[in-house]
């Protein structure tokens, strides 16, 4: 007894998808390319590690340039003009010329150093002076100075402004330019020095 012959319907069924499975193979549309998954983390990663990497970057230029810009801010301010103290009434009185170099009148009044700031140590020796020459240079080209004894036969050279982050603040950075500037001028007058081996002290206190 033979087996009955499929219907139409069952046979174009079939047909199709016959078809079906052959059109991917000539055509190639609807194939699908698959990766691995751990593949797929890492161009993900990746992709994230660039987006972090240029996100740092373009922050830190722009800190630094920022931190110049600062600096520069600083530099074209008007720098005041630092004058010497008033003379005492007896030192001014009748027939009496304040004297053009007096390390006295230089050296008077109080340390004005604040515990726990950085100075700029400019130059000590023994030779007061040559010290007290340039300290007069200083505060002509307007930088605020003074003077202290390190020991008994040596005295420095410091200027007043002090910093708690000199290497990091762009005021810092600037009063060591303009001590750069002086150093220059001081050096072509004459002096032993153009002032850049002056380094940042911190003080402790009295």
């Amino acid at each position: 007894m033979t087996s009955p012959r499929p219907g139409l319907y069952e046979a174009l069924l079939k047909r199709r998808a016959e078809q079906a499975a052959e059109l991917p193979g000539k055509s190639g549309a609807g194939s699908v390319i698959r990766f691995p998954k751990g593949l797929v983390y890492v161009f993900a990663l990746l992709w994230v590690a660039t987006l972090i990497f240029a996100w740092g970057l373009g922050r830190g230029s722009g800190r630094e340039q920022g931190f110049e810009e600062a600096v520069q801010a600083i530099q074209t301010e008007s720098i005041p003009q630092v004058s010497p103290p008033p003379l005492s009434p007896e030192a001014s009185g009748p027939g009496r010329f304040p004297p053009e170099s007096s390390s006295s009148t230089l050296r008077s009044g109080s340390d004005p150093r604040q515990a726990g700031l950085n100075y700029l140590v400019v130059q000590s020796g023994s030779n007061q002076k040559a010290l007290s020459e340039l300290l007069e240079h200083l505060r002509g080209e307007g930088l605020a100075a003074f003077m202290t004894s390190a020991t008994i036969s040596s005295s420095r050279v410091l200027l007043s402004e002090g910093y708690s982050a000199p290497n990091s603040d762009p005021r810092a950075v600037a009063l060591r330019d303009r001590l750069h500037r002086a150093g220059a001028a001081w050096k072509a007058s004459g002096g032993d020095s153009d002032l850049t081996d002056a380094y940042w002290e911190k003080f402790n206190g009295p």
